[in-house]
């Protein structure tokens, strides 16, 4: 047996086996892409899925963080007591500096945060207060991620 005939015989099969995965590749792309599309007629909301989780909760249960944030747990440290919690929570993530500032500027006061003011710098510093407790969001854009530090610290009664 010639060396030419024994790469044949690998090289036709691997050929196949190539030519057969790319099928069933761009198959599977297709047949997801037409499940997502809405039939002519049919209004979007009857086949749209449920909505994907868009804020989590940690140690404070009143601020909301995108989902799309992970915790940072060693730069993160959070003082309990049963009545109140204050600390540093830190995060980061693949999230746009712009999306995330509209994130908490608009899901905090659900929770009944109020806005004080903002600094709008390559740090971007957002100010809230609640009762007797203030939250201070500080947000870094990197290269390809975004950092964020919540600190959540208890205020004076009279504030």
């Amino acid at each position: 047996m010639k060396m030419q005939d024994i790469r044949w015989h690998w090289v036709l099969p691997a050929l196949f086996l190539s030519m057969l995965f790319l099928t069933a590749l761009t198959g599977c792309a297709t047949s997801t892409r037409s499940e997502q599309t809405t039939p002519p007629g049919e209004p979007r909301q009857a086949t749209e899925a449920v909505e994907p989780e868009t804020a989590r909760y940690y140690d404070f249960k009143d601020v909301p963080v995108p989902a799309e944030m992970e915790l940072k747990t060693d730069r993160s440290f959070v003082f309990q007591t049963t009545e109140f919690a204050a600390g540093l929570l830190a995060f980061s993530g693949r999230v746009e500096l712009d999306s995330l500032i509209s994130f908490f500027r608009i899901k905090l006061p659900d929770d009944g945060w109020r806005f004080l003011s903002s600094i709008k710098s390559p740090k971007t510093i957002l100010f809230f207060q609640k009762e007797n407790r203030l939250c201070i969001i500080t947000i870094i854009s990197k290269a390809f991620t975004t950092d964020a530090e919540i600190l959540v610290a208890q205020g004076f009664r009279g504030m």
